[in-house]
């Protein structure tokens, strides 16, 4: 039996500790300061396509976090500068060569950055942590709607029930028969428009529909549009980000439109996080930020085929 093994090598946990190095001396440089916060808390995210694990029972039930970023903004209303985390974080039913339940995650905050900010610094760090193996001499950057036409021929505000269908079926994919048009729309993107991303480049895709927004602001020349952004190396997913969306009315309304989809799902219901908007109403200051994925930088820069490869332990024998 040799289950008690680590899934990396002597030589990769020797790298993943260089690059955790690495992370620290980029942020040290930018004048960033390294925060730590709480694993579990009283409240998780009310996304309804991301799902939280729980420890405790009943009354007593806590959530283990799958992002910082609440956690972090509360910081910041409370006077903190630009800040970093290198985060555990933690996500129900992710199993696969890219996902791992428990995973680390790179998160920070810029103030008063704008849009173009935030990409181009993001660009600098994810093209300083894997350069040495990666191609990151050119870089691609597109707004969504670009891109969605360059790969269907239609503009993704044009896209009807019908419209999805057709183009669903034109290249094999089938959608659930109980998604929305917003679903729908993400769908087609993630299985057919990442098809067309370049497969050894970053592309950085901005300006997500405003019905993806998340956190983020609307752009104010477009409302049809978020300020965010999401980079790949390939078509593997590394960093999500945007310019943060600071009125907690607006914010408020969006947890609940988010409480009405997971009920629509028969997902189980969540509590908005108070403790969030009770900042945002404080004062949540201008600033955009980001999360990169640390584990699939490291599988790049190492040229790993699965996330088992760059983790101590992979989920079946943690």
């Amino acid at each position: 039996m040799s289950g008690w093994r680590p899934s990396i090598t002597l030589e990769n946990l020797q790298a993943r500790a260089r690059a955790l190095s690495q992370v620290r001396r980029f942020f040290a440089q930018c004048n960033v300061m390294e925060v730590e916060t709480p694993l579990v808390c009283s409240h998780t995210v009310t996304e309804p396509n991301i799902q939280s694990l729980t420890v405790g029972h009943l009354s007593h039930k806590r959530f283990l976090q799958t992002s910082p970023e609440y956690a972090m903004k509360r910081l910041l209303a409370a006077g903190a500068p630009d800040i970093f985390q290198i985060s555990k974080c933690f996500r129900q039913g992710e199993v696969g060569p890219y996902h791992n339940p428990e995973f680390t995650m790179i998160e920070w905050y810029r103030l008063g950055y704008t849009l173009s900010q935030i990409m181009q610094e993001t660009v600098a760090f994810i093209s300083e942590m894997i350069s040495d193996s990666c191609n990151t001499d050119e870089v691609f950057y597109c707004t969504y709607d670009g891109f969605f036409q360059q790969a269907t021929g239609i503009s993704f505000s044009d896209l009807t029930s019908e419209e999805i269908e057709r183009l669903s079926l034109q290249h094999g994919l089938r959608a659930g028969p109980s998604m929305c048009v917003t679903e729908m729309v993400d769908f087609l993107f993630a299985h057919f428009v990442n098809e067309h991303l370049s497969s050894n480049r970053l592309t950085c895709i901005y300006h997500y529909p405003a019905d993806q927004a998340a956190l983020a602001k609307l752009n104010s020349d477009n409302k049809m549009v978020a300020e965010r952004f999401e980079v790949f190396y390939g078509n593997l997913e590394l960093a999500n980000g945007y310019v943060e969306l600071v009125d907690y009315e607006v914010q408020l309304g969006r947890f609940h439109k988010d409480q009405l989809e997971r009920r629509r799902r028969g997902l189980e219901s969540i509590t908005i996080d108070h403790y969030l908007l009770d900042a945002q109403k404080h004062g949540l200051p201008e600033c955009a930020g980001v999360a990169v994925g640390f584990d699939r930088l490291l599988m790049l820069a190492l040229n790993a085929k699965s996330i088992n490869e760059v983790i101590s332990f992979d989920w079946e024998n943690a």
